[in-house]
């Protein structure tokens, strides 16, 4: 593939040769219509700046980019710290981007293709689509998912089981002798909220107990619908009042022991709760909560290996270049890996002291009963 120039992109996009220089050095003087229309322009032409080119080609830039939803997701610094161990120890350094509800996939790839700084990306799951981020990897950039929405886009990723961590949380409380189980569920979209809710229905039926649909409630993840949604729960007669809840997230179950609370319930006296996730201050509330781990540190490693492999080796002597206006730029001719590596880990149970045996009441002569349907 013929190498191309800034002049080829600027005939080729129909504007000057300094309007395409102030894009490629990202000059906030340049209209955002025709900064979308130029990098366009350069992905159909598959053109990366020489400078950019010849790092990426050698491996040699040093820079990892990491994607995150958010800063203040529980998730993000436990990921980071496994990222970071693997990453230091190979030379790298980590750039952060932030692509919120606000700031799209697009506008970030925009950034990342006109500054060509980084060698790769790892990519905390969002609820974004990520087509882009697939077109990325396919025209060179290295990607990997780390602990994806969705399980089915074709990049490499590195995910928790979800379905196992459910089925053994619901193992947890129908060992302990519960059967009215409810489940507080999370953003059903998601692909990870999918596989929890099929571990809960597989649980209770390999246990001979029919689901019933009154005790699954839609969270979303907002504590306040949550709230109000295990109310109903706790509403219910007591025949019919779940003993247990299992709530798609640690924070979802915060908001289900508040709502307990608030319906003069006791956690684990009056009804057990079991989170998911593990997050740093599941042990820190009162009563500590029993919860599924996701390994995050773990996770964290794991991806930032199978980013540094697609990488490939580092070419030890630094480059020094400018960009050059005249010089021509690289194609990014990769063909893309037929092998997408999807690596699922295991998740553990850790229990605390938010969940115990099936309560007991007294009946009217005294005698104490198990409570069950």
């Amino acid at each position: 593939m013929a190498k191309l120039t800034i002049r080829d992109i600027a005939a080729l996009s129909g504007l000057s040769k300094s309007t395409v220089s102030l894009v490629l050095n990202n000059s906030p003087k340049v209209d955002p219509a025709t900064r979308r229309h130029v990098l366009a322009v350069m992905r159909r032409h598959r053109y990366v700046p020489s400078f950019a080119a010849t790092a990426l080609a050698k491996g040699s830039t040093r820079l990892i980019g990491m994607v995150v939803p958010g800063l203040s997701w529980h998730m993000v610094a436990s990921i980071n710290i496994g990222v970071a161990a693997v990453t230091e120890r190979s030379g790298f350094d980590i750039i952060l981007y932030t692509a919120t509800n606000d700031r799209d996939y697009g506008s970030l790839i925009d950034r990342i293709l006109t500054s060509s700084m980084v060698s790769g990306l790892l990519v905390v799951s969002h609820e974004q689509p990520l087509e882009p981020l697939v077109q990325l990897h396919e025209e060179g950039l290295p990607v990997v998912l780390v602990n994806t929405i969705d399980a089915d886009v074709a990049l490499p990723s590195v995910t928790a089981d979800n379905y196992d961590g459910a089925l053994t949380a619901m193992d947890h409380l129908l060992q302990l002798g519960h059967e009215r189980i409810a489940c507080v569920q999370g953003r059903m979209t998601y692909r990870c909220c999918q596989d929890r809710y099929r571990g809960y229905l597989d649980a209770l039926r390999s246990a001979g107990i029919q689901p019933d649909p009154e005790l699954t409630k839609p969270g979303d993840f907002l504590p306040e619908q949550i709230r109000s949604r295990s109310h109903e729960l706790f509403a219910l007669s007591a025949g019919e009042r779940p003993t247990a809840v299992f709530a798609h997230s640690d924070v979802t179950a915060y908001a289900v022991m508040t709502a307990a609370a608030e319906a003069g319930l006791r956690v684990p006296e009056d009804v057990s709760v079991i989170g998911f996730d593990d997050i740093e201050s599941a042990a820190q509330i009162r009563p500590p909560l029993t919860t599924i781990q996701q390994p995050f540190i773990d996770m964290g490693k794991r991806a930032a290996e199978m980013l540094l492999s697609a990488i490939g080796p580092n070419d030890p002597d630094p480059i020094d270049s400018d960009l050059n206006d005249d010089e021509p730029g690289e194609a990014a001719d990769v063909e893309p890996s037929a092998d997408l590596p999807r690596l699922v880990m295991p998740t553990s149970l850790i229990v605390r002291a938010s969940c115990g045996p099936v309560p007991v009441t007294r009946s009217p002569r005294g005698r104490s009963q198990t409570t069950k349907a």
